[in-house]
């Protein structure tokens, strides 16, 4: 793979397309149904997610250079250095450009939903803030950016002046907060045993068989609360399928960890004491 090829790598785009892309445009159909226009509700997502998995990478280097799976998939090339780290600065910056000039133009609540993702992105990644480190912290920036303002971003930039005090944006705003933060504890259930060794992740903290509660707890609310969505809501048949897919991804992700998990932690087969 050449260096163009290893610079669009650092994107992940296999890690998200098929989730949290969407959740802007499900707020953009959510707010005007379908419509050309919906192309640059796309784009913006593209850039802003992209920058998340990028500034990730950039952050978790040395972590990742004793990820064995990271390292054996080129998950970041930056760790391998088939990147540079120049490069990659000139690649966030067009990432945090890009969306924020399309957003200036269109909308100016998305230009802040946008800001605001973008900020948490960093404080998740960063130090001294660095969240996804952080007890409990982790979760919830996990669900507001990439769950909250993403939904806001896609439901305000093609109409600015629409009232987000609506049962609609609200409903579907903490649908998708709760699948935000659902999103996390999945990845970090699947990452537990290569995390345990030097990422105090909260799943990390709080032990493999507390994780599985939790998973099963926001789960359920998750659930529930797209059954409440549903019942309030006159939902079209895009946004209910797109959200339901949602749901799918992380049993998907999840369904050899479950079975192994299973039979380790019915039989008592656990090194670590707060499991």
């Amino acid at each position: 793979m050449g260096l163009f090829g290893n610079y669009i790598r650092m994107l992940r785009i296999e890690d998200w397309i098929f989730g949290y892309f969407f959740i802007p445009i499900i707020g953009s159909i959510a707010a005007i149904g379908l419509s050309g226009s919906l192309i640059w509700t796309a784009f913006v997502s593209f850039c802003a997610i992209s920058f998340g998995f990028v500034i990730n990478n950039y952050a978790d280097i040395e972590i990742d250079r004793c990820h064995s799976r990271k390292q054996k998939t080129n998950k970041n090339p930056l760790a391998s250095n088939a990147v540079s780290v120049n490069g990659t600065r000139v690649l966030m910056a067009l990432l945090i450009a890009l969306p924020l000039v399309v957003c200036f133009f269109l909308s100016l609540p998305a230009f802040f939903f946008t800001a605001c993702t973008l900020v948490l992105l960093l404080a998740y990644s960063l130090r001294p803030i660095r969240s996804k480190e952080r007890y409990i912290a982790d979760i919830v920036t996990h669900g507001m950016m990439f769950g909250t303002f993403p939904f806001l971003i896609g439901y305000t930039l093609l109409t600015p002046d629409i009232t987000l005090l609506a049962i609609q944006p609200l409903a579907l705003c903490i649908l998708f907060t709760i699948i935000g933060c659902l999103a996390l504890i999945v990845h970090q259930m699947y990452d537990y045993a290569e995390d345990v060794k030097c990422s105090p992740t909260t799943i990390v903290r709080i032990g493999k068989r507390r994780g599985w509660l939790i998973f099963i707890v926001f789960f359920t609310l998750a659930l529930v609360s797209l059954g409440m969505v549903c019942m309030l809501l006159n939902l079209s048949a895009i946004i209910l399928f797109g959200s339901l897919v949602l749901f799918v991804i992380p049993v998907y992700t999840l369904k050899d960890r479950m079975r192994t998990d299973y039979h380790e932690l019915t039989k008592g087969d656990n090194p670590h004491p707060n499991m």
